[in-house]
């Protein structure tokens, strides 16, 4: 600092003159202004250290995803509620009116009585790792070119009519949704197509449908039930600035309280329209005026659009145009997107931390009902349901049941230190090849590979066991850590089918269809023991065979009828049929 009475009048002037000058103060030698310049200082120093704390926290979100993360976790909490009690609280943030909109009795969850406050509990630290993975993870998606070849030409000419703005949404809408049904494989029947999921609503359920799995978790596993995977999209939607909702339909009785309702579409508002995208299909719902994808106008006014989604001789569809009448708009927002905490932070973020983490959900049923007064718009009470049965999950995950011994054997790799998490990280991340720097995606995934011999020494030997990332818990009973062993052994010998898949899908995303096509026939499709991928597995072997124009091949393969899938895979043969005969 710079003191008027300790250096010479001239050099004290010209300082403090240039130092001013550089930070925008008023001039002159007077006391004013050196308090000024030293209140200045201060206040960068101390947004320093909140921004040091913000990227210290940052820093550890990925260590989330494992199971034992009590230490992550208190670091995190650590640094994000030190940033929080250096700010003060925003005037320009309001609990949203919408929030009224959310069932009473998860207004009293302890996640939502701290919306309106400073504080980071557990759910609050994990949605920041799943904005984090979902943005990183968009980030590389976003920079390749869309891939989906029977959407691909109205796309293009949608720039003759949409502004610049609208367009780069649709463009981002159509490339979020067409990764994420290629790289996340669907639980469920064929004919689940034929009828409408209902609305998820409390109590708990261990077999209930929608919020079993959080949207990363989904992502790490690769699979989920049709709503699971939906939110994977829409919550990559979000963090791109892309809102979507879940279109619901009343019962047929006509009632419309949240019992009553049945999940049917993602609505996507963009422009002065909602767009339309089928779940169960995989699939925008087609337009029937141009080559696009329906409206939810459009839906209402032509009956051939929802006409046209009946299979004849295979599926018929749950939905027709009399329905429409009265629709439900479930606005896909996690709680804490609505949080004056997440309001502060969002302005706070800078450089590789800046994330989309906050929303307006009052704005958000503005720009809906200007688009549809018909409407009747609500908070989706998924994402709150999501986040309750997670908190359960972890407690259940610590004690000793069936329950916990199931679910470690089918998810523990992956939520756990491993070869194979790391792997889907790197994935994810888009770091596909090795460097002299760092081992990718693809090598990664062949390193977990793990040989016979090397299984039968993880029941005893402490170095494999740390290798493969079984570790004993403090005070875990050694019974217990046992059977973390044998789920693990059971686990890592049919965790090279899963890598075949997910090398499928590494080589598809980086377009080296021929490497792509050849992990998923000969090292999956071919193998007993795989089934569970082999929907998935069909329908990205039929997308590599339309990119390389074998069209013929690819029709073959979308008729593979054991998918929950197949309705959409049979309109997908549909069109690719009629620009066939249109040649």
């Amino acid at each position: 600092m710079f003191a008027c009475t300790t250096i010479s009048p001239k050099i004290r002037a010209f300082a403090i003159l240039a130092m001013a000058a550089a930070l925008g103060l008023p001039v002159g030698c007077n006391d004013g202004s050196a308090k000024r310049l030293e209140s200045f200082q201060t206040s960068q120093a101390a947004g320093k250290e909140k921004r040091d704390s913000i990227k210290e926290a940052f820093r550890y979100l990925p260590q989330l995803i494992r199971l034992d993360r009590s230490a992550a976790l208190r670091e995190i909490q650590y640094q994000m509620n030190t940033w929080s009690k250096s700010v003060k609280a925003s005037d320009s943030w309001k609990a949203p009116e919408m929030l009224q909109t959310v069932p009473v009795d998860l207004r009293t969850l302890d996640l939502a009585k701290r919306l309106d406050k400073l504080e980071f509990g557990e759910p609050e630290c994990e949605y920041l790792l799943q904005c984090q993975m979902l943005t990183k993870l968009s980030k590389w998606v976003l920079d390749r070119p869309y891939r989906d070849r029977l959407f691909r030409p109205w796309l293009q000419k949608q720039k003759e009519t949409f502004s610049a703005d609208d367009w780069n949404q649709l463009e981002i809408t159509l490339k979020l949704f067409d990764w994420t049904v290629c790289n996340v494989g669907v639980d469920g029947q064929p004919n689940d197509v034929e009828k409408l999921v209902s609305y998820p609503e409390s109590p708990l359920s261990d077999t209930a449908p929608v919020y079993r799995q959080l949207p990363w978790q989904t992502l790490m596993f690769a699979r989920g039930d049709v709503w699971q995977r939906a939110r994977v999209f829409t919550q990559l939607a979000f963090a791109n600035g892309v809102d979507c909702v879940a279109l619901a339909l009343p019962s047929e009785s006509g009632a419309t309280e949240n019992a009553s309702l049945r999940l049917w579409c993602i609505g996507v508002p963009i422009g002065n329209s909602i767009y339309l995208f089928e779940p169960n299909w995989g699939l925008p719902i087609p337009s029937q005026t141009d080559d696009g994808i329906a409206t939810l106008q459009e839906a209402r006014e032509n009956p051939n659009v929802l006409r046209r989604a009946k299979i004849p001789g295979f599926f018929e569809y749950p939905v027709e145009q009399k329905d429409l009448g009265s629709i439900v708009a479930l606005m896909d927002l996690e709680p804490f997107a609505t949080s004056q905490s997440m309001h502060i932070l969002e302005k706070s973020l800078t450089g590789d931390n800046r994330l989309r983490i906050a929303s307006n959900s009052d704005t958000f049923e503005e720009r809906l009902k200007s688009i549809d007064p018909k409407l009747t718009v609500r908070h989706w009470n998924a994402p709150w349901l999501a986040h309750a049965y997670n908190l359960s999950l972890r407690s259940r995950l610590d004690e000793q049941s069936p329950f916990s011994m199931t679910y470690v054997g089918n998810y523990g790799a992956y939520i756990s230190d491993t070869p194979i998490s790391q792997a889907r990280n790197l994935h994810l991340l888009g770091n596909f090849n090795t460097t002299i720097e760092a081992t990718g995606a693809l090598k990664s995934y062949m390193d977990v590979r793990v040989d016979e011999q090397t299984l039968k020494k993880l029941e005893t030997d402490k170095e494999t066991q740390a290798s493969l990332g079984i570790v004993r818990r403090p005070n875990q009973p050694l019974e217990v850590f046992q059977m973390q062993i044998k789920q693990s052994q059971i686990f890592f010998r049919r965790s090279k089918f899963d890598v075949a898949m997910f090398l499928g899908m590494a080589n598809f995303d980086l377009e080296k269809l021929d490497t792509s096509i050849d992990w998923l026939t000969t090292r999956l499709l071919k193998l007993q023991g795989t089934e569970k991928w082999h929907a998935q597995a069909h329908y990205l072997v039929g997308r590599a065979y339309e990119e390389k124009g074998k069209v013929a091949e690819a029709i073959e393969e979308y008729k593979f009828d054991k998918s929950p899938q197949a309705a959409g895979n049979r309109i997908r043969i549909r069109k690719l049929n009629a620009a066939l005969e249109s040649k």
